[in-house]
């Protein structure tokens, strides 16, 4: 029986200085360094970053850590797949996005598929003010017809589903994105071979569940860490309710055609093992 290895991580960015400066954010390098290592080393078929590569995505002092992190050469020996995020869209604080434009050409066309065996990876763009009105309406439209192409397409087992923005958060500073959620979360549920819907932007992890789908955020990559709410001010009731700040962590998902295993790997400080912080499966 054929398995795919596939591994999920966001939010990688270095921290900004205004943010060190105004709001005492984590500088985690270290910590960055160590997580990108211990994921490029395991056995994968391809690896999907949700966004938010680098923190100024025109400066090239944050690309050549990127580089160190998360080498070119090892980069290459599989499919790394990376979705849009904020930070890579460019603008007054983050500066030109020509260099991610550059290195992952294909990622500001929009909607993209990807078939890793038995497995579909959809990946969308949730910028919604960047993407545009028009584009944003074909990218809707694409994604629907994605999902109802998979349901009747023999060779196709899962559909996984990665953007930026996360449809469902507790997050304190980064509520959900409405925009998300109207554009995709419909047609994701509506369909019968999607699995579960990935993004990042909360730099943390949390799961959720929704008519047999998860919606898993995994920023952990090495962004300075938010909070989230807890208890009575849930906005959404999660399956997993993490201390702050969440661990560093990435997601490893192992495929067959008749299951999803997925496990959520890290650490809360750079002196410690690296351990399982949540695992989940399908069918639930």
């Amino acid at each position: 029986m054929t398995k795919i290895r596939l591994s999920i991580v966001g939010d990688t960015q270095r921290v900004l200085l205004v943010e060190r400066l105004a709001f005492f954010r984590e500088t985690n390098d270290a910590e960055r360094s160590r997580l990108a290592s211990t994921l490029l080393a395991e056995q994968l078929d391809a690896v999907i970053h949700v966004g938010d590569v680098v923190g100024c995505v025109g400066s090239a002092r944050h690309w050549k850590r990127f580089d160190r992190d998360y080498p070119p050469r090892v980069r290459s020996q599989r499919p790394f797949l990376v979705c849009r995020g904020n930070h890579d869209v460019g603008g007054l604080l983050w500066g030109s996005a020509r260099p991610f434009d550059e290195r992952f050409p294909g990622v500001v066309a929009g909607l993209r598929l990807v078939d890793i065996g038995n497995v579909r990876a959809i990946l969308i763009d949730t910028n919604a003010d960047s993407v545009g009105s028009d584009r944003w309406a074909k990218q809707k439209q694409d994604f629907a017809h994605a999902v109802r192409d998979a349901d009747e397409n023999p060779t196709i087992d899962h559909v996984l589903v990665f953007g930026h923005h996360p449809p469902f958060t507790n997050g304190r500073w980064h509520p959900p994105s409405l925009g998300a959620r109207e554009a995709f979360v419909e047609a994701f549920l509506g369909a019968r071979k999607t699995r579960a819907f990935f993004s990042g932007h909360v730099h943390g992890y949390e799961r959720f569940t929704r008519d047999g789908r998860r919606f898993i955020v995994t920023g952990g990559g090495g962004g300075a860490r938010f909070t989230h709410l807890h208890g009575a001010d849930h906005s959404l009731t999660p399956d997993i309710d993490l201390t702050d700040p969440h661990p560093f962590h990435y997601v490893v998902l192992e495929a067959t055609p008749g299951s999803l295993c997925a496990f959520v790997l890290g650490f809360d400080t750079i002196d410690q093992e690296l351990r399982r912080i949540d695992e989940w499966s399908w069918p639930i």
